[in-house]
């Protein structure tokens, strides 16, 4: 899994540090299903806007693609669930922020295949 924040004309990389962070909370919180099969084959994509107090603002956009339906879903389910248990993020940096939204978009990728199952 990776953190990463979204792309788009002069948007930065959250700090290397901030990044891993976040990428390991969210995997401690991650339970997935072993067995599924096509899993190596899933890739989960979760969008979210955190808020400067680390909390999700609104409700995270989710794409997914390869592998069997049923192992997306389950695969997908389980991602956002570990997102919403994570939250809030902490020790974000507040340069990085929208002045007009106060909040950061941040996407997290999750590929099955890549975690030590």
């Amino acid at each position: 899994m990776s953190a990463q924040p979204a792309t788009a004309a002069g948007a930065h990389q959250l700090e290397r540090a901030v990044a891993e962070s976040i990428r390991e909370k969210v995997a401690e919180n991650c339970n997935l299903i072993p067995g599924l099969s096509g899993m190596r084959n899933v890739h989960v994509q979760i969008r979210l806007r955190l808020d400067r107090g680390g909390q999700i603002a609104g409700e995270p956009e989710v794409s997914t693609r390869g592998g069997p339906k049923e192992t997306r879903i389950a695969v997908a389910t389980s991602a956002v669930r570990a997102v919403l248990r994570a939250a809030p993020f902490k020790n974000l940096p507040q340069a990085q922020f929208d002045n007009e939204t106060s909040s950061v978009e941040v996407i997290l990728n999750f590929t099955p295949g890549d975690m030590a199952l």
